[in-house]
Order: structure tokens, then sequence, then C-alpha cells
């Protein structure tokens, strides 16, 4: 058995007419001509995009503007406070109970660890 690859003959007239072809491509300065378009399908694509520009800079100053997130996130809490105390004022009451009782513990164990220093 031979390990050997045997190669198609190859058309020197096929090489030329590629080349001569890749060249004239190469030296072409015709660029494909963009398709035409009215004034007004560009000025409905100027519009378009100044409308999907402002959505994202929009979006952008909304998702890097902290104090406003601060004050819609506050907000959120004090709705669901309020629709807590309206619905289970029970549950509102055991909810602040164990938050102080979490504060009390919290400001205890920071005292006592200052004493012992």
């Amino acid at each position: 058995m031979s390990t050997e690859k045997k190669e198609a003959p190859v058309d020197g007239a096929a090489v030329r007419a590629t080349t001569q072809l890749a060249k004239n491509a190469l030296q072409s300065d015709d660029k494909p001509e963009p398709p035409k378009r009215s004034s007004a399908e560009l000025s409905a694509d100027i519009v378009k995009n100044r409308d999907a520009l402002a959505a994202t800079l929009d979006a952008i100053e909304y998702k890097l503007n902290v104090p406003k997130q601060a004050k819609l996130a506050a907000a959120d809490i004090s709705n669901k406070i309020r629709v807590l105390r309206d619905e289970n004022p029970v549950a509102l009451a055991a909810g602040v109970g164990a938050l102080a009782v979490a504060v009390g513990g919290a400001v205890f164990l920071v005292v006592r660890l200052l004493a012992r220093r």
C-alpha cells in the first residue's frame, strides 16, 4: 500500500483565468451601489432610529440613576407595608416586633464586645 497522494492534473488555463478574475476584482474601483431609497423612506428610518436611540438612552439613565432607584425602592417597600397593614395587621406587628428584637440584639452584642476591650 502506498501512502502517497495522487494529485489531479492542473488545468493551466483554468488557473490563469481564475487569477485574472481575482486581479480584476482587486483592481476594480466599482463598488456595489446601495439600493435607491426615497427621501420619505430615509426620513422614516431616521425617525425610527432616533426614537430607538432615545429609548436606549432613557433605559441607561434609569438604570444608572441611583438616587431615583433608591426612591423607587423606598416607595415600593412603603406600598408593601401599607398593603400588609391593611390586609393583615397582626403579621405587620409581629414583623415589627421581630425587627426590634433583631436590632436590639445586635446593639447588645456590639456594646458587649466593645465593653470587653
